[in-house]
C-alpha cells in the first residue's frame, strides 16, 4: 500500500453521515464534493484489504494505528466522533422524541434535561408536562386557563403600546434637536412636559417594568421580553428607530437611545428554557401559554404538602381584630381562592379575605334566623352569594358589593338545610323532605334547560310548565302555544319539586345534569336534573346521613353512624366503608384523581377483581361468615374482604395514587384519607381541633368576655385589698358587702369598684386577644362558648 495514502483523507470534521449501506448516518449532511471524494477514496482502497473480513480489517487498521503519533490518533477519534455519537433528539423528528419521552417518569426527564442542550429544551418542552400533569390523574380547568392567557396577551399589548407611545416621543425630541431647535443640556431638566423626564421614565418603570404579576415568585411568573420596547438591531445602528405600524408581541432587538436614559433590552429568551421557571412562557411569536414543567412542579410540591402533613393553623378574623367576628355559632363555611365566606347563628353571613385575615366590608344582614348553608362564586360572570336559613327564606347577594339581589321569600315550608347552584339552576333542600329546582335565567318553552314535564316518575311540575310531551315530537311553538304560554319564566322561578325521601333532606350536589341528595332516611338518591326521575337508590347507611358528594362516577358520603361510605351509583354497591370518626361525619371533600378516559379501565379492573374473588371461593379459601356478620371493606382487593360483586368500580373506587378524602366530623377531628396501592383507605393525618386552636393562637374572646373577664380579676384583687370598700358600702363590716364576698353585690357596684382600684394603680390585666373564625356566645345567652372548628348540630 502507497505509504502516503491516508485512510481518512478527505473526510471532514463537519460530515454527519456517509451514502454508505453500512453507516447508520444519513445523507443530508454531506454535501455532493464531499460524497464523490469520499468515494474516491474509497475506490483508491487495495482490493486485496477491501476483501478481507470486518475482523481482519478491524486489526490491520488497529496495526497502522499504532504506528502513529498520539497527537494522530487523537485527531482520527476527533473525526470519527460524529460516527460514533449519535444524538437521537437532533436527529429524529420532535413527534418521535416527544413520544419517547411521554413514557419516561419525571424523575429521568429531569436527569435527560442535563444531557445538552437540545435535550433539556425537549425535556422541558411545556406540551410534554402538560401531558404528564395529566397522566397524573390531576384536573385542568381549560376554560380558565384560556382566559388567563388571553388576559395575560391583552396585558402584554397594553405594555408593547405604551413603551411604543414612549419611544415615539424620544424620536420626536431627536427631530427637534437634528432641525438646529433649542440645543437641550443632557443633564438639565426638559421643559417640555409632552416629554417623559428621567424621573418619569423611573416611575414608569418601577410601575410597569417588574409588576407583581410578572414576577418569578408571583401566581403569574415573570414576563420573558421584559417591559423595554426592542427594535432590530439594523435600526438601532441608525439611531432613528422606525416603530412598526401594529403593536407586535414578539418585539425586535436593539438599543433605544434618550437624552435622559439609555435602555438595553435583552436579547430575547429561549420559550422553553429561560421561561421554565415561571408560570407564563412565550412561543416563537410571542403569544403566552402556561408553562405546564411550571405547573407540575408547584402541584407535587402540594402533593408531598399533603403527604407530609404541612400546614399552617390560622383563624379569622386577625388578632388584632377581633369585634369582626361572628357573634354567635358559625354553621357554614366556603373558601375559594383567597376569599372566605361564613354563615352564623348571628343571621349574618360574612366575606374574609384570607391573605389579611380581615373582613371585608360589613356583614350581611337579611335573614330572620340562623344561618345554615351558603355558596359563592366570585367570577365576574357569577359574582353571587346564595345562602339558606332557618326562616325558610333563600337570599342571592352580589359578592363583590353585598348587595342584596333578591330575596325568595318562604322557598320551603321548613328550614332550608343546603342549597348548590351552577349557571342553569338553583337547587335546594329542606327539613320539609323537598329538593326544588329554580331557574337562574329566563326559560321558555323549547330551551335546553326547560323541565320535562309528563315523565313516568319524573318530578312534580308547577302548572305554568307546559307538558311539551302531550304535543308529539316535531313542535312548532310558535303557532301551537298562545302568547301568554311563550312569555318566558322570570330567573329564580320553582320549575320542579323532587319529593322522595321520609326524613329531612340534608344534602345535595349537582354534577352536570344529574343531582344527588342525602337525608335522615339513611338513603342517597341519583336523580335527573331535567325530568326528575330518580335513576338510583344508594342503601348502606345505619343512621341518617349529613353531607354527599358525587363526581360521575362514584358517590361518596358522611352519616350519623360515623362512617364514611363510597357507593356505586350505576349498580348501588358499597364499594368502601371508612371507619375512623367517634362521632358524625358532619362534611366531606374527596378526589380520585381519575386518569383522562379511564372509566373503562375502572369496569375492567372490577371484572378481573370478581374473577379472583370466584376463584377463591371455588379453592375454599374464603371465611364462612355471613355477610352482614364482616367487617365492613375500607376498599381492599383481597378476595377475603370483597363484600360487593358485580359492581361496575373496583373496590375502594379507583382512581390514581393521588386520590385523597378529608372528613370532619363532631368528634373534633379532621381526617385525611389516602389509599394505598391494594385499594384500602387509612389514615394519613388526623388534624385535631385543639392542637389547631393553640398553633392558631388559642381562642377569641369577645369585648363582653374581656370585660367580664376584667371584673373577675378586680374582684380577686378586691379581696386581697381589705382597706378599700365598695363605694357605695353602708355597711363595711356586713359580711354581704366586705370585700371578701365582694361579688354578692351587683354588677355595676363592682365595676365601679374596678374603677377605683385602677385610680389607686391596681390596674386589672385583660386576657389577651383571641382570634378565630370561632363561635362567641352572646353574654346574655347562657349557653357555653363553643369551640373554634366545631360545626354545630343542624337546629332542630
Amino acid at each position: 500500500m502507497d505509504p502516503s495514502l491516508k485512510i481518512d483523507e478527505g473526510y471532514s470534521e463537519d460530515a454527519r453521515s456517509q451514502d454508505d449501506p453500512d453507516s447508520p448516518m444519513r445523507l443530508d449532511a454531506m454535501s455532493e464534493g464531499a460524497l464523490s471524494q469520499a468515494w474516491s477514496i474509497q475506490e483508491a482502497i487495495p482490493p486485496q484489504i477491501m476483501s478481507l473480513s470486518e475482523s481482519e480489517r478491524s486489526d490491520f487498521v488497529y496495526s497502522v494505528l499504532r504506528t502513529l503519533r498520539t497527537s494522530s490518533i487523537a485527531e482520527i477519534v476527533d473525526r470519527l466522533r460524529p460516527l460514533l455519537h449519535i444524538d437521537p433528539v437532533t436527529v429524529l423528528p420532535p413527534e418521535i422524541t416527544s413520544e419517547i419521552f411521554s413514557y419516561l417518569p419525571p424523575s429521568t426527564l429531569l436527569e435527560a434535561s442535563r444531557a445538552s442542550r437540545a435535550w433539556r429544551e425537549r425535556a422541558l418542552d411545556s406540551r410534554l408536562w402538560r401531558l404528564k400533569f395529566r397522566s397524573e390523574g390531576w384536573g385542568l380547568n381549560m376554560d380558565a386557563i384560556r382566559r388567563f392567557e388571553q388576559e395575560h396577551r391583552y396585558r402584554r399589548k397594553d405594555r408593547s403600546r405604551r413603551a411604543e407611545a414612549n419611544v415615539e416621543q424620544s424620536r420626536q425630541k431627536k427631530r427637534v434637536r437634528a432641525h438646529g431647535r433649542k440645543p437641550v443640556n443632557n443633564h438639565a431638566t426638559l421643559l417640555d412636559r409632552s416629554q417623559p423626564s428621567w424621573p418619569e421614565l423611573q416611575g414608569w418603570s418601577q410601575q410597569h417594568g417588574e409588576v407583581e404579576a410578572d414576577d418569578d415568585r408571583s401566581l403569574l411568573g415573570r414576563d420573558s421580553g421584559g417591559d423595554e420596547e426592542m427594535y432590530d438591531v439594523e435600526t438601532a445602528r441608525r439611531g432613528v428607530p422606525s416603530l412598526p405600524t401594529e403593536p407586535q408581541l414578539t418585539p425586535p432587538v436593539g438599543t433605544v437611545r434618550t437624552r435622559e436614559v439609555e435602555v438595553t433590552p435583552l436579547l430575547p429568551k429561549s420559550p422553553h428554557l429561560d421561561d421554565r421557571q415561571s408560570l407564563v412562557r412565550y412561543d416563537n411569536w410571542g403569544a403566552p401559554q402556561i408553562n405546564y414543567n411550571y405547573v407540575y412542579k408547584q402541584k407535587r410540591k402540594l402533593e408531598e404538602n399533603w403527604e407530609s402533613g404541612s400546614y399552617q393553623s390560622f383563624q379569622l378574623p386577625h388578632r388584632d381584630h377581633p369585634e369582626e367576628a361572628h357573634r354567635e355559632c358559625v354553621y357554614t363555611i366556603q373558601y375559594s381562592g383567597k376569599y372566605l365566606v361564613s354563615g352564623s347563628r348571628d343571621k349574618t353571613l360574612r366575606k374574609w379575605d384570607l391573605d389579611s385575615q380581615r373582613l371585608i366590608g360589613k356583614p350581611l344582614v337579611g335573614h330572620n334566623a340562623s344561618v345554615l348553608c351558603l355558596q359563592f362564586d366570585d367570577s365576574e360572570s357569577e359574582d353571587m352569594i346564595a345562602s339558606g336559613s332557618s326562616d325558610t327564606d333563600v337570599i342571592l347577594w352580589q359578592f363583590s358589593t353585598g348587595k342584596m339581589i333578591k330575596k325568595i321569600a318562604h322557598a320551603h315550608n321548613e328550614s332550608v338545610l343546603n342549597l348548590k347552584f351552577d349557571s342553569r339552576f338553583l337547587v335546594t333542600c329542606s327539613k320539609d323532605k323537598t329538593i326544588k329546582i329554580w331557574n337562574r335565567h329566563e326559560l321558555r318553552p323549547g330551551d335546553r334547560d326547560y323541565p320535562v314535564k309528563g315523565v313516568e316518575g319524573g318530578g312534580t311540575c308547577p302548572a305554568y310548565i307546559l307538558n311539551l310531551q302531550e304535543m308529539g315530537g316535531e313542535v312548532d311553538l310558535d303557532r301551537q302555544l298562545t302568547t301568554e304560554e311563550k312569555a318566558p319564566l322570570p330567573p329564580y322561578t320553582p320549575i320542579m319539586i323532587l319529593e322522595s325521601h321520609n326524613a329531612a333532606v340534608n344534602a345535595i350536589h349537582i354534577y352536570e345534569d344529574q343531582l344527588v341528595s342525602a337525608s335522615g332516611d339513611r338513603h342517597v338518591h341519583l336523580w335527573d336534573i331535567h325530568t326528575g326521575v330518580r335513576t338510583s337508590v344508594c342503601r348502606g347507611h345505619t343512621k341518617g346521613i349529613a353531607c354527599v358528594q358525587y363526581d360521575g362516577k362514584r358517590i361518596v358520603s358522611g352519616s350519623s353512624d360515623n362512617t364514611i361510605r363510597i357507593f356505586d351509583p350505576e349498580t348501588q354497591a358499597e364499594v368502601a366503608c371508612l371507619k375512623g370518626h367517634a362521632r358524625l361525619v358532619r362534611t366531606i371533600q374527596s378526589a380520585f384523581g381519575d386518569l383522562p378516559g379511564k372509566r373503562e379501565q375502572l369496569e375492567a379492573e372490577a371484572i378481573e377483581i370478581d374473577g379472583k374473588f370466584y376463584e377463591a371461593r371455588r379453592a375454599g379459601k374464603l371465611p364462612t361468615l355471613p355477610l352482614k356478620n364482616r367487617e365492613r371493606n375500607p376498599g381492599s382487593k383481597n378476595p377475603k374482604d370483597i363484600m360487593a360483586l358485580g359492581a361496575k368500580l373496583p373496590p375502594g373506587g379507583g382512581g390514581s395514587r393521588w386520590g385523597r378524602i378529608v372528613s370532619g366530623s363532631y368528634d373534633e377531628t379532621i381526617i385525611i384519607w389516602k389509599k394505598l396501592t391494594d385499594g384500602r383507605w387509612v389514615k394519613a393525618h388526623v388534624l385535631r381541633q385543639e392542637e389547631a386552636l393553640r398553633a392558631a393562637g388559642g381562642p377569641l374572646l369577645s369585648q363582653s368576655d374581656l370585660n367580664d373577664q376584667a371584673y373577675q380579676q378586680a374582684i380577686a384583687t378586691a379581696r386581697n385589698y381589705a382597706p378599700l370598700q365598695p363605694p357605695n358600702a353602708q355597711h363595711p363590716q356586713s359580711p354581704q358587702n366586705s370585700p371578701n364576698n365582694a361579688e354578692n353585690g351587683s354588677v355595676a357596684q363592682y365595676r365601679a369598684f374596678a374603677s377605683q382600684l385602677t385610680q389607686l394603680g391596681h390596674q386589672p390585666q385583660a386576657g389577651p386577644s383571641r382570634t378565630g373564625l370561632h363561635n362567641v356566645t352572646n353574654p346574655s345567652n347562657p349557653k357555653p362558648l363553643s369551640h373554634p372548628l366545631e360545626t354545630p348540630q343542624p337546629e332542630k
